[in-house]
């Protein structure tokens, strides 16, 4: 299983600091969501990776 993200440690890997930026850039489809668990959003770790 692939590991995921949440969205403060995505933040903080891509060095974003207001939680707009990250919506803005999932809107774009810069960035996009993998799974959401409740309210939560995930992400997949090598996906922020091949943007680093």
């Amino acid at each position: 299983m692939e590991s995921l993200l949440n969205s403060r440690q995505v933040m903080e890997l891509l060095n974003i600091k207001s939680p707009t930026t990250l919506i803005k850039y999932e809107a774009e489809g810069t960035i996009c969501v993998h799974a959401r668990l409740g309210n939560r959003k995930r992400y997949r770790k090598s996906d922020i990776k091949k943007l680093l």
